[in-house]
């Protein structure tokens, strides 16, 4: 979820990145056309908090970043998440609401809605 809310992907985007898709050096990632909604490549620039979430994914697996159990993350509405949900009070919570904080918080700051492209 943290990543979620650094750079404010769609969830298959989070699920399905590659570490092919990920420039450490450069701070940022890339989302190829093919995954994306609009089919245009996303370039998304790394914040320090999504930096420090890939340095501890950094090397668990050879092609995926995140996972479990040395597998791919498929889903994420699993018993875990509605655990996780309800412990902070929430009753209905979806990942797409993570998009939204996102952006919220952007236009907060400053960002201009036209920007938030992703």
């Amino acid at each position: 979820m943290k990543f979620a809310l650094a750079v404010g992907w769609r969830k298959s985007n989070i699920l399905e990145l590659e570490w092919s898709q990920v420039d450490l050096l450069k701070e940022s990632a890339r989302i190829h056309a093919d995954q994306t909604k609009a089919g245009e490549a996303l370039g998304t620039p790394l914040n320090k908090k999504a930096l420090e979430i890939l340095e501890r994914q950094s090397g668990r697996h050879l092609k995926r970043v995140f996972t479990y159990r040395g597998k791919p993350i498929k889903e994420v509405n699993t018993k875990a998440w509605r655990k996780a949900i309800a412990a902070v009070g929430l009753k209905v919570f979806r990942w797409h609401d993570l998009r939204h904080t996102w952006a919220s918080w952007h236009v907060q700051r400053g960002t201009p809605c036209m920007c938030l492209r992703n």
